[in-house]
């Protein structure tokens, strides 16, 4: 934790700084294009294997006037576990609101600087762009705390087709690096991708040319019956990753997730066992456990920030030390 007093220290010194305009976020858009040239309806299940893991991350910006603070924390359940903070990562991401300013972090311990751009996190850099960058940074060092064994349940995809590639330039090359990293660390290797939120894209959808958006086509595909449908497989530059949707028992119903790999076998597997993991609500146990306890180390440190800044956030940085604080 010693970063985070670091970091107060900065904040009594530019925390207050009168901020610059900053260009508007990318707000990376997902380019939600898939090829199914076939797909399969089951309704067969099977037992989990028996050593799985569950790794997701949190991240929190707490906003000042001269400085956003970006908090990312993580946690890996299973056999091997790990937390962060607590392995060695750079947690707390720094991005100034101001151009320039890079001196005064030279030699921190905190995230302040694109480890694939060589650039300063100021007013000039994507503050999305760097909150991904701490974040999958965190992620790759509870994965790499991981010893390979069982299966590696990840919350959320193990990578997004960000429209940024078709847009080119310097966060195109940021992404491609980072998804080229994620590539070399989880290829080869049980890694499973879950996603909850599947209302919100329409790969499957758009395939099959059933419902609105990928859980009114899965439901509608499974008769609302536990089971699974797919692949679905989207390729984003060099990158290919293989999905299917998964309807897991809940308590009214069912519930549809995806899963996914890189590895085709990997996926069809995985959709055989993974409602079998489910928890009350539909979630996977094991990715349920370490997203509770990645939001609370979260909301831990945010509200550790905040008693021990000497400013106070902007009105917007205030609302992410409450939501903290009903987390705890």
């Amino acid at each position: 934790m010693d970063e985070l007093f670091e970091l107060v220290s900065l904040l009594g010194a530019i925390g207050d700084w009168a901020a610059e305009a900053s260009p508007p976020s990318g707000g990376w858009g997902e380019v939600e294009e898939g090829e199914c040239g076939y797909y399969e309806v089951e309704w067969e299940s099977s037992p989990p294997p028996g050593d799985v893991h569950g790794l997701d991350s949190h991240t929190a910006v707490v906003e000042f006037e001269g400085v956003s603070v970006i908090v990312a924390t993580g946690a890996l359940v299973g056999r091997c576990s790990a937390f962060v903070p607590g392995l060695s990562a750079s947690w707390l991401g720094v991005r100034l609101n101001f151009k320039g300013g890079g001196d005064l972090l030279a030699g921190s311990r905190l995230y302040y600087k694109s480890r694939f751009l060589e650039r300063v996190f100021d007013a000039d850099f994507d503050l999305e762009a760097a909150r991904d960058e701490v974040r999958y940074h965190v992620e790759e060092a509870l994965a790499r705390a991981w010893d390979g064994g069982g299966v590696l349940l990840l919350d959320g995809p193990v990578f997004r087709a960000l429209d940024v590639l078709k847009r080119g330039g310097v966060y195109a090359f940021l992404y491609s690096e980072i998804y080229k990293r994620r590539y070399e660390l989880f290829g080869g290797r049980r890694v499973v991708g879950v996603v909850k939120r599947v209302d919100q894209s329409s790969y499957l959808a758009k395939c099959v040319g059933v419902g609105s958006d990928d859980e009114v086509a899965a439901r509608r595909l499974l008769e609302g019956r536990p089971g699974f449908v797919g692949p679905v497989v989207v390729k984003w530059g060099d990158l290919a990753k293989y999905m299917y949707y998964v309807g897991v028992p809940s308590a009214k119903g069912i519930r549809v997730l995806r899963a996914e790999a890189f590895d085709p076998s990997l996926a069809r597997e995985a959709d055989s066992w993974l409602g079998s993991l489910a928890d009350s609500s539909g979630v996977p146990v094991p990715i349920s456990a370490a997203d509770r306890l990645a939001r609370r180390l979260n909301a831990a440190a945010v509200k550790l920030l905040y008693s021990a800044s000497p400013v106070e956030p902007t009105y917007r940085g205030l609302e992410a030390v409450l939501a903290a604080v009903r987390e705890l």
